[in-house]
């Protein structure tokens, strides 16, 4: 019976923790709903667990009503957000030069998804062998519809053939895809499939397009 007390103790503490939220729901600001602008600005009040949360002036994807869950402001569904969810969105990509980078025979579509309602980016870039020695280089341009997030974008990683020594794939603000930190004549570089989520402090700006 050495930990009855602790136990007891810890009772009560969820009791009173209980007990506060019910007082602080039957408060006026436990009971008005907490307006924020932005995302941003909102994830950094908070509220009473149930307690609603309006973004008023956000991009259109973050406006709407959210909910306290106690740690975090998670965004109600409505119909036309359950619609956008199953909503991507492809934008196509070509070699930047086809002699320096040469695409595989069957390699696959070179091409990012984004799920603007998700704030997801799906990367599915196909593989391809260098003749060159450069540095970090925009490897992938834009060829159907651009992508361009506000800030460089990292979106996952490349593997050689073999598998040894990884690349890493940026998604630049002008649209472009870099892979580096340096590539060398004769590798074989296999960008891997990737889901991305979109940083709350990046914004994208998506055009031309095709749904998916």
């Amino acid at each position: 019976m050495s930990t009855a007390p602790d136990s007891f103790r810890a009772m009560a503490d969820t009791f009173e923790q209980a007990l506060d939220q019910v007082d602080r729901r039957n408060t006026p600001a436990g009971v008005k709903p907490v307006i924020a602008t932005t995302l941003n600005t909102l994830a950094t009040l908070t509220g009473v667990t149930g307690q609603t949360g309006y973004v008023t002036a956000d991009v259109t994807a973050n406006n709407g009503a959210y909910v306290w869950t106690g740690s975090a402001w998670v965004k109600f569904a409505v119909a036309s957000d359950v619609s956008a969810m199953r909503q991507w969105v492809k934008f196509g990509f070509r070699m930047q030069n086809d002699a320096s980078f040469a695409g595989l025979a069957y390699g696959g579509e070179n091409r990012l998804l984004y799920n603007a309602a998700l704030r997801l980016i799906r990367v599915e870039l196909a593989p391809f062998r260098s003749t060159v020695d450069v540095g970090r280089y925009q490897v992938y341009q834009p060829s159907s519809g651009t992508i361009k997030p506000s800030k460089s974008l990292s979106i996952g990683q490349a593997i050689l053939d073999g598998g040894t020594m990884g690349r890493e794939l940026t998604l630049n603000t002008n649209g472009t895809v870099s892979v580096g930190p340096e590539i060398k004549n004769g590798n074989l570089i296999h960008p891997l499939p990737n889901l991305i989520p979109v940083p709350s402090d990046v914004t994208i700006t998506a055009t031309g397009g095709t749904n998916n």
